[in-house]
């Protein structure tokens, strides 16, 4: 299926300053040792991964931000689901439909870790010590996407635009230090494909709620007035 995101490209870049190391993990330090392994740096807007077909692998982002995008048969695109440092990804937590395609797209410069299924689930033949409890780690973080999606069906299932966004900073609210204020931790036009809704339909929604005096909004930072 065609798309409009660049291909992976592969080298040497500058990356974020928050990462996650394998040797600081215990859950994931063995993974040095295996020879199924291989570390590979993305660019902003490469494709990670496609989720659709028969890629054996399993991805774990080390650095920079990511997202799961879905493309139906139109080619029409929308974000299912958002990936951050530790997140793991791969074909075992989707659903797979000949009609959508699904891909894992860089939000950011990224750094992922790959390894094999096969040789998760099996020892390798190192024989590394903490792979029960890696799986165990992965069955973990299928069930973190289920809830995540589980969110995002819930978000999609409002009738309007304002109860999606409504939906969606209550979200943000219930997961932030400071209920009061939160930042929008995505572009106007990655919370647009997350909504299903146009950015300029968004853009107007969020001035009507400003003027309505549900929120406060100065660019992507949201405050919510004392009722």
């Amino acid at each position: 299926m065609n798309t409009k995101l660049k291909v992976k490209k592969s080298g040497t870049h500058n990356l974020s300053e928050h990462t996650f190391d394998l040797s600081e993990n215990s859950t994931f330090s063995d993974l040095n040792n295996c020879e199924s392994k291989k570390y590979e740096i993305f660019e902003k807007g490469d494709i990670i991964l496609s989720l659709s077909g028969s890629s054996d692998l399993i991805g774990l982002l080390l650095e920079g931000k990511a997202c799961i995008m879905c493309i139906d048969e139109n080619g029409h695109e929308s974000i299912s689901d958002f990936l951050t440092v530790g997140d793991s990804f791969g074909q075992y937590i989707i659903m797979p439909l000949e009609s959508v395609e699904y891909i894992v797209v860089a939000e950011s410069k990224c750094k992922v870790l790959f390894v094999n299924y096969t040789n998760v689930i099996n020892n390798c033949k190192h024989n590394c010590e903490n792979h029960s409890e890696l799986i165990k780690k992965m069955l973990m973080f299928t069930s973190q996407r289920a809830q995540y999606m589980s969110l995002h069906i819930n978000i999609l299932s409002k009738k309007s635009l304002r109860e999606k966004l409504l939906a969606y900073f209550e979200y943000l609210r219930q997961t932030s230090a400071d209920h009061s204020e939160v930042r929008i931790p995505i572009t106007f036009d990655r919370l647009a494909s997350y909504l299903g809704a146009d950015r300029s339909a968004v853009m107007r929604e969020i001035r009507r709620m400003n003027n309505d005096g549900l929120i406060i909004s100065d660019g992507r930072n949201v405050t919510f007035p004392v009722k």
